[in-house]
């Protein structure tokens, strides 16, 4: 019985090497995190104009962050560079069954994070709230994949890299470094402002040095291999890579720059924070240079379309993050629900069509079956954009709106901005945030979409010819 349901599973995601079982494994699970992950997300964002949930803000945004960032697209994501590094080293994974063990103990403890933090039982910080003798198993869930990926490419039989090696082994080292940096910050006698500082340095070293990091990588690799062009420019890859990988940061401590913290912080974040679009322009120019002359061939390729548009995507989330570094108009926009909206279309807009970029490509390679309707991807692209913009903008709308009211009521000496004050300056956006609920229904539309080209792919999907790994002596022991 058990030898059956094996060989069921096997079947089910498909009949090449391990190293494609696992990253077909790795899209599929990631697919339902982002079903849950983007419901609660719904609901959050529903929760910040209506208090009609059980549950409140407080415990839906940290549930919806651990579903989303590490369920979501830490499994995808990571899926990917399974995906992609046989194929650009020549070598076999250095352990499969390594991979799929990180796999079911990151997905494990997403899971179980849903009640400790339902629960009440979180410590309460951003942006997972969860207790501190969760973070190391999370933390070692995030170092196997690190070891899998060093192990291969050490093993490596190409002569050369191409760029996405630099991007997917810079990302997967750095996440739980990352992490570890974040779990540091419960060591007793911790000052709340340094505390504060780890946290958003965190959620701002996820987004760049991980979701865009290794996003563009599997983005490079797929516009080169599905459209058959050359890389445009290397030393544009690396600008972007070391730009984004150590700068970009740094838009996570502008959020409370006028807060009780060092001085220094203001100008560190105005001047690293450009680096970010920087990075980010450097990648966009890159690929729409690579694509030149073949902008045509997109028309049938929804996969390619999606990383291009989360490419530029990145630009503009960038430059938005980038601006509310200055302090100028961090005295606005900080604590307001302007960063909400950064870190919204970050995840939900680039990562989430990043995510697509490879997995709507690889997804009939590795599995052996055909991509089930082309028009879905198109939906999910479709909707994704209109959704995600849409809330950007409202939701950003919101936070400058909210932010004026404050510093208004506080110079005109109409009200003071803490207490009831800062309730009535939040009030003052409520319109704009009914419109963000909206936005965000039709993003959770895209998202549910893309879930039914993984699902409809694996469980309906016409069977095809399979690629199999079989260069450079991939098979030999």
């Amino acid at each position: 019985m058990v030898a059956r349901q094996s060989e069921y599973i096997r079947a089910f995601l498909g009949g090449g090497d391990d190293e494609d079982r696992i990253a077909t494994a790795h899209f599929l699970i990631g697919a339902v995190f982002l079903a849950v992950g983007g419901l609660m997300e719904l609901l959050a964002i529903f929760s910040l104009r209506f208090s009609l949930l059980p549950i409140s803000f407080g415990r839906l945004e940290p549930m919806a962050n651990l579903t989303l960032m590490l369920g979501f697209a830490g499994v995808s994501l990571l899926g990917g560079v399974y995906y992609v590094l046989p194929r650009l080293t020549g070598a076999r994974l250095w352990s499969v069954d390594l991979a799929r063990a990180s796999m079911i103990l990151l997905s494990g403890l997403v899971a179980a994070g849903w009640f400790v933090i339902g629960l009440g039982l979180g410590g309460g910080r951003q942006p997972f709230g969860l207790p501190w003798w969760m973070h190391v198993p999370f933390a070692l869930a995030l170092i196997l994949p690190a070891v899998v990926v060093i192990g291969t490419i050490t093993r490596r039989r190409e002569p050369r890299s191409f760029v996405t090696i630099w991007f997917v082994l810079g990302g997967v080292v750095w996440l739980p470094l990352l992490y570890l940096t974040y779990f540091a910050s419960e060591i007793p006698g911790l000052s709340r402002l340094a505390i504060s500082y780890t946290d958003l340095f965190f959620t701002a070293g996820f987004l760049t040095m991980f979701v865009l990091t290794v996003g563009t990588g599997l983005a490079y690799y797929s516009v080169v291999k599905e459209v058959d062009v050359p890389l445009a420019s290397r030393q544009l890859a690396q600008i972007g890579f070391w730009s984004i990988g150590f700068a970009g940061v740094w838009w996570g401590s502008a959020q409370i720059i006028f807060g009780p913290g060092p001085t220094w912080v203001a100008g560190a974040a105005a001047a690293f924070g450009v680096a970010f679009p920087v990075g980010a322009l450097a990648n966009a120019a890159n690929v729409s240079l690579t694509l030149e002359g073949r902008w045509g061939d997109l028309a049938e390729k929804p996969g390619i379309t999606s990383a291009v548009l989360g490419l530029y995507g990145a630009v503009i989330v960038a430059v938005m993050a980038s601006l509310g570094s200055f302090p100028t108009v961090a005295s606005i926009v900080g604590l307001t629900a302007y960063w909400e909206a950064v870190e919204y279309a970050a995840l939900l807009g680039v990562g989430t069509l990043l995510v697509a970029g490879l997995t709507i490509e690889a997804l009939p390679r590795v599995s052996g079956r055909r991509l089930v309707g082309g028009g879905r991807a198109k939906t999910f692209i479709r909707l994704t954009v209109i959704g995600v913009g849409g809330v950007l903008l409202t939701l950003a709308a919101a936070g400058m709106v909210s932010g004026y009211s404050w510093l208004a009521g506080s110079n005109s000496a109409a009200y003071v901005d803490v207490g009831q004050g800062w309730g009535m300056g939040a009030a003052a956006a409520d319109t704009l945030k009914l419109l963000g609920v909206a936005f965000a229904v039709v993003a959770f539309l895209g998202q549910l979409a893309y879930v039914s080209v993984i699902t409809g792919t694996l469980f309906t999907g016409q069977a095809v010819s399979q690629e199999i790994l079989v260069q450079n002596g991939l098979h030999d022991e």
